[in-house]
This record gives C-alpha cells, structure tokens and sequence, in this order.
C-alpha cells in the first residue's frame, strides 16, 4: 500500500486521480466523524466534507510533508472556522422532509430502535455534539481531532503549534467541562 504522504505528492505532481480517490476513500470516515461532531447538521458536516476536499485539490501544492491527517485536520478546522465565520451554520430545519434521513421519522422506517429507544440515543448523542460545541474553540479543536480525528495527542501539538502538555491540560479541561455539562442534564 502507497504512504498517503506519496499519494498527495503524486495527485499534486501528475494530478493522479487515482491517488485522490485513494486518499479520500483512507480520510472519509475520521474526516466526517470530525466534521460531525463540530457542525450542528449531517448536511453541514457533508458541505464541509466537500468544501475540505475542494481546498485539498486547489491548494495541495502547499502540502510540506508530515502527517497527511494532520494537513487534512487542518484543512478541515480551517473550513469549520470560516462556515462560522460567516455567520455560522444553519440551524436544523423544523420542516425537514420526510426523506431527510435527519429528521424525526427517518429512524422509524427501518424498524431499528423502537420510538422511545432512538429518542432516548438521538436525545443523548445530540446533548454530547452541543456539549462539545460549546467548549471554547482550542478545547473543541483537541477534542474532535483525538477521539474523531484520532490523531495521537503529539500530532495534535504539532497541529496547533503548542508544547504535548498544553494540549494534554486542555484535554483535561475539556473532558472536565463535559462532565459538568452532561452531567447536569441527567
């Protein structure tokens, strides 16, 4: 298997669309778990899928070597702050479709959850996303980039540019500050 450092090296030198694909297809699941966890809806967190890659293809050349997650990761923050930029996401719909696989009755088709059970998760997940949102963006940031982005607390330093023990403290204070707030709301 091809180091994904070589395939955004051969996707920038010889626009090989293979190696592209490779990687988006390596990055899809932490990338979309992170963009989850810091955009209020599964539509906004695709956007910004999109958007992160759209940035990956145009601005590749500024690739310097290292952790390819760590330059996606960055990519990613970087896209996150400017949607909130801008004025932030949009809030969720209340007239959602009934096909929106977001809204209320899409998890009744299946038969998975009964009613109450998938309340019950849907209730517990969001408190968790709104939690995290809430922290203060350094927090939020070392959060979503080791549990959804999985880097190591390391690469999380080297991303942000401060030593491991700032970002070990600020997890802490993190972890800290989220059982506070979800503990209070059970």
């Amino acid at each position: 298997m091809t180091d994904d450092s070589q395939l955004l090296a051969r996707y920038a030198n010889e626009g090989d669309v293979r190696s592209l694909s490779e990687l988006v297809a390596a990055h899809t699941r932490w990338l979309m778990a992170y963009l989850r966890g810091a955009l209020p809806t599964e539509s906004d967190a695709e956007d910004a899928f999109q958007e992160a890659w759209m940035r990956v293809i145009r601005f590749c050349g500024s690739y310097r070597g290292g952790s390819v997650r760590g330059y996606l990761a960055r990519v990613a923050r970087s896209v996150v702050t400017d949607r909130f930029r801008r004025g932030g996401p949009p809030s969720v719909s209340l007239d959602a479709a009934s096909d929106d696989e977001d809204a209320p009755s899409a998890d009744l088709a299946d038969g998975a959850p009964s009613p109450g059970e998938s309340f019950e998760l849907r209730a517990t997940s969001e408190d968790v996303r709104r939690a995290v949102r809430a922290l203060p963006e350094r927090l939020r940031d070392v959060v979503l980039l080791r549990i959804e982005g999985e880097l190591t607390f390391q690469e999380i330093a080297d991303e942000l540019g401060v030593p491991l023990g700032t970002v070990l403290t600020w997890m802490r204070s993190a972890t800290a500050r989220l059982k506070k707030t979800l503990g209070e709301k059970r």
